[in-house]
């Protein structure tokens, strides 16, 4: 009922803008500029559309399908064996019990040969480990292999695990791989409901799960970051759906992901994820850091595996808090989010149109063009108004107002429990979000976790200075192009002008 009212009170809101702006004193110039505007709207907004209509569809029909043939479908379809990848490294003790204790559960109920391999740091992770499997008395097709590694990283864990299951004993081809991070809770189901989707169909190399965040605490700050994440899920849940239509994803998310064994224990995966790296034009060679889902994708795909998302199956992720101020947590997460985007997006356009599919190498050409068009209606809007007047951007807010609004409602056929402050969080995502992509596409190099503190090294002291010369260098031309190809649009400045700058200079 509350939730009801704040909607009812934001449309409200929008009526009475809409009433206010002095439509009759539009300069004509400007109306033209509108109407050009709402053409790149169009193109974004069917794009938009493009992706509900096509999650839809997958949820309601293919994969309504897929789900009725596993379910019909006798144990011919059933793993030989599955073996479970789970990588801690300094998360609290409460945390990995009930990541742990989640995972056990899921081994024991599944029914099949199983094998936990837990890659811990600590000699404090391996007694818990060892007590929890201890108490919940798995039957022996359950063993529990630990696997101590330095604190070198992530991507040294996965790939001793990967090593481990690369010599076992078993059938790889049937056998299916769950990675599974640390802070992540596998929902009653999961390992049953995925790994037999591989049976159906011999050409799936890997899939991956819907996710939802848990975050603990009650205070304002908690809240904010509560809604927010619900969000990204809502639309990390369209995005996948539209895309699993073309039997493609866009990554394997590191929470859990499940691959297909065979793969898992090829050399060149585990290279790849162990010691990934980028060649790029401006700043050379540089290791990825973050991103091991990225690299795992990036293998699958380019190898011309299936890849499948299951809507169906849920898992909890317990996330943390990267920094009490919403607005520097929030930068802190999609510089990570967004570096790991595109440094994998350079590369993956150069795999074949064939292999990608249509659909998923348009989504990764979109990526590109987005970090500009969200700036673009801001950036008309607030030039405009310095020209034409204030109303040119009340037009501008009322529309912001009114189609965040509507995607909000477009989003139930993700999440039923949508929430007013989404609108606003849609549009600061897509504006401080496109910020952050221009910056990080500049900087690839830059690179950190949000839990560790470790950071790439630049190298000696020239290499240093040249990657932040040079990526400033091409992000401040960037944008003064941008704000050149704004301010003509508005007739702010003319090509005399800009003569007679080059002149002054």
């Amino acid at each position: 009922m509350k939730t009801a009212l704040y909607f009812l009170i934001y449309i409200l809101f929008i009526l009475i803008i809409g009433f206010l702006i002095p439509y009759q004193e539009f300069d004509p110039y400007a109306r033209k500029l509108i109407f050009f505007l709402g053409l790149v709207g169009i193109w974004r907004y069917t794009w938009f559309s493009l992706n509900i209509a096509r999650s839809l569809i997958y949820k309601k029909i293919r994969f309504k399908k897929i789900r009725e043939m596993e379910q019909n479908s006798n144990d011919d379809i059933d793993p030989e064996h599955i073996f479970i990848l789970i990588t801690t490294f300094r998360i609290g003790t409460s945390v990995s019990a009930e990541v742990y204790r989640a995972a056990i559960k899921e081994a024991i109920e599944c029914g099949y040969d199983v094998t936990l391999i837990a890659s811990i740091v600590e000699m404090s992770e391996e007694r818990l480990v060892r007590k929890i499997f201890l108490e919940l008395n798995p039957p022996k097709r359950v063993k529990l292999i630990i696997s101590k590694i330095a604190g070198t990283g992530k991507r040294d864990g996965l790939s001793v695990g990967f090593r481990v299951i690369a010599n076992s004993p078993v059938n790889l081809f049937r056998s299916v791989v769950a990675v599974v991070d640390g802070d992540s809770i596998l929902s009653t189901g999961t390992l049953r409901k995925s790994a037999r989707l591989f049976g159906l169909n011999e050409k799936l190399g890997a899939l991956t799960t819907d996710e939802d965040a848990r975050l603990d605490g009650k205070d304002f700050v908690t809240n904010i970051y509560r809604r927010w994440y619900r969000l990204r899920f809502a639309q990390r849940n369209v995005n996948m759906s539209s895309l699993a239509l073309s039997n493609r994803v866009l990554t394997l998310t590191g929470r859990m992901s499940m691959i297909r064994a065979n793969i898992v224990a090829d050399r060149e995966f585990v290279d790849t994820v162990q010691n990934d790296f980028i060649e790029h034009w401006r700043l050379g060679r540089f290791r990825f850091l973050t991103g091991d889902d990225k690299s795992s994708w990036y293998y699958v795909i380019k190898n011309g595996w299936d890849m499948l998302y299951v809507p169906d199956v849920m898992v909890y992720t317990i996330e943390e808090i990267p920094h009490k101020n919403y607005f520097i947590g929030s930068l802190m997460l999609m510089q990570r989010w967004f570096g790991n985007q595109y440094r994998t997006n350079k590369r993956a356009l150069d795999v074949p149109k064939e292999v990608l599919g249509s659909y998923a190498w348009y989504a990764l050409w979109d990526q590109r063009f987005t970090m500009w068009t969200s700036p673009y209606g801001l950036f008309i809007a607030f030039f405009g108004a310095i020209h034409w007047g204030a109303y040119v951007f009340g037009a501008y807010l009322w529309w912001v107002l009114l189609s965040r609004l509507l995607m909000t409602f477009a989003y139930r056929t993700s999440r039923e429990d949508i929430l007013p402050s989404w609108p606003f969080f849609l549009y600061y995502n897509q504006i401080v979000g496109s910020f952050v992509k221009i910056y990080i596409w500049n900087h690839l190099y830059k690179q950190s976790w949000t839990r560790q503190k470790t950071k790439l090294s630049a190298g000696d002291r020239f290499s240093a200075w040249y990657q932040i010369f040079s990526s400033n260098s091409m992000l401040l031309a960037q944008f003064l192009f941008f704000l050149i190809i704004v301010n003509f649009l508005v007739q702010n400045i003319n090509f005399d002008d800009l003569w007679a700058y080059f002149d002054w200079i």
